[in-house]
C-alpha cells in the first residue's frame, strides 16, 4: 500500500500543519482503524482504500485503486436495476463541498453480491481538484439485529392479540352463560312454575269441591306434591341466578343466601354495584365457597366480606374448620380460579397456622355502565 501522504488531504506537505511524525501517527490510525476508509479523486476515480475498506469489498489493493468508484461498487441497486451516476450521492460532495450521511445504502463486492453499509462522505482537497473521503460501516450484523428485534416485536404484539382475544373469547363465554341463566329462570318463572301453581289452584278448588274423604285425601297429597315441586323450582331458578341479585345486588343476595346457610356466617359487606357479569361471578363464588365448607370443612363458623380496595371487587369466605383446601387435589377450587380469570379475576388460598381456610376472589371493579352485556355476547 502506498504512503497515506500521496492522498488527498493527508499529505506533510505545506499548509498541513503537520509535521513528519504527525502524518506518520494519521496514517497509523487510518490504517488501523474499524471503520472503512476510501478516498476517490476530483474523477471519481479511487485513490485509496484502508484494510477494513479492502475487506468490505473484497478486494486487494491493486484491484480496486484508479478503478472508476461508481462503475465499481455503487452502479447496480439490490433488485437489480441500474443506479445512475448522477443520482448518487456518494461522491457528490466533490462537487457541492457539502457532507453526506447515508444510513441505509448497498455497495457492490467484488465478487458481484451485495453489502449493506452506512457511510459518510465529506469534500477534501485534491491535487488536481475537489476529492472526497469516504467513511463507511457494513451493517450485515446490525441489518440483522434490527430483524431480530422486528421479529419479536411482532411476536410479541401477535402474542398480547391471542391473549387479548383468548380474555375477550372467554369473556363472551361469561357473558353468554349469564344471558343463559337469565332465560332459563325466566322460562322456568313463566312457564313450568306457572303451570304448576295453576295446578295447585285447581287441586284446592277440587279438595274444597270433593265431599268424598278418600278423594279430598288424595287431593291433598297431590296438592302437597305440587307445592314441594313449585319450592324445587324456585331453588333451581335461584340457583341459576337469582331474582335478588339482579334486583338488590350483592349485598342483598349473599344476606338471602347466608339467611338458611347450615351454620353461623357473619358478614362484612359493601352495598354497591357492579357490572352484571361480576356481580355473578362473586356471588356463584360465594355461593360455591360456603358450600364447600359446608360439606368438607368440618367448620362451626363462616365469614363474608365484600369489599373495593382500589380498583379491584374482593369477595372473601373465611371459616374455622379443619383446613387443606388444595386447587391441585379437585377440580372445584380450578373450576371457580378459572371462572375469575375468564374476567380478568385472580383466586387467592390462604392457610392460617392455627386452621381453616380463607378463600379471596378479586375481580376489575367495572361499574355496570362500562361492560354492559350486549345481544351479540348472548
Amino acid at each position: 500500500m502506498a504512503p497515506l501522504g500521496h492522498y488527498p488531504g493527508t499529505s506533510a506537505g505545506p499548509g498541513t500543519g503537520l509535521d513528519p511524525s504527525a502524518a506518520q501517527a494519521l496514517a497509523a490510525l487510518v490504517v488501523n482503524v474499524a471503520d472503512a476508509v476510501y478516498a476517490v479523486d476530483h474523477a471519481g476515480r479511487v485513490l485509496y482504500a484502508n484494510p477494513a475498506a479492502l475487506a468490505i469489498l473484497g478486494y486487494e489493493e491493486h484491484e480496486l485503486l484508479g478503478r472508476l468508484s461508481h462503475a465499481t461498487i455503487h452502479h447496480t441497486r439490490p433488485d437489480g436495476t441500474p443506479f445512475p451516476e448522477a443520482e448518487c450521492p456518494l461522491l457528490r460532495p466533490r462537487t457541492t463541498g457539502e457532507i453526506i450521511r447515508v444510513e441505509e445504502d448497498w455497495f457492490i463486492r467484488h465478487d458481484g453480491t451485495h453489502v449493506p453499509v452506512s457511510y459518510s462522505s465529506a469534500p477534501v482537497p485534491g491535487p488536481d481538484g475537489p476529492a472526497a473521503v469516504v467513511v463507511f460501516r457494513d451493517t450485515t450484523a446490525l441489518r440483522a439485529a434490527q430483524t431480530q428485534v422486528r421479529e419479536a416485536a411482532a411476536e410479541q404484539a401477535a402474542e398480547r392479540a391471542r391473549a387479548e382475544e383468548l380474555r375477550a373469547s372467554r369473556a363472551r363465554i361469561v357473558a353468554a352463560t349469564l344471558q343463559e341463566r337469565r332465560r332459563l329462570g325466566r322460562d322456568l318463572h313463566d312457564g313450568a312454575q306457572q303451570h304448576l301453581v295453576n295446578v295447585s289452584i285447581a287441586l284446592q278448588l277440587a279438595a274444597a269441591a270433593s265431599p268424598e274423604p278418600d278423594t279430598a285425601a288424595l287431593i291433598a297429597h297431590a296438592l302437597d306434591e305440587t307445592q314441594l315441586a313449585i319450592a324445587d323450582l324456585r331453588e333451581l331458578a335461584a340457583g341459576l341466578l337469582p331474582s335478588v341479585l339482579v334486583h338488590r345486588g350483592l349485598r342483598g343476595a349473599i344476606e338471602t343466601l347466608t339467611a338458611r346457610a347450615p351454620l353461623p356466617v357473619s358478614l362484612e359487606l359493601i352495598d354497591e354495584r357492579f357490572d352484571p357479569q361480576l356481580e355473578a361471578a362473586a356471588y356463584f363464588f360465594v355461593a360455591e365457597a360456603l358450600t364447600n365448607v359446608a360439606k368438607h370443612s368440618g367448620a362451626t363458623a363462616a365469614s363474608v366480606r365484600l369489599a373495593r380496595e382500589s380498583d379491584e371487587l374482593l369477595a372473601e369466605v373465611a371459616d374455622d374448620g379443619r383446613g387443606g383446601a388444595d386447587p391441585l387435589r379437585g377440580t372445584g377450587l380450578r373450576g371457580l380460579g378459572d371462572r375469575l380469570a375468564a374476567l380478568d379475576g385472580t383466586l387467592e388460598i390462604d392457610r392460617p397456622g392455627g386452621g381453616g381456610t380463607r378463600l379471596r376472589a378479586r375481580l376489575p371493579a367495572r361499574p355496570p355502565e362500562q361492560r354492559p352485556i350486549t345481544p351479540a355476547a348472548a
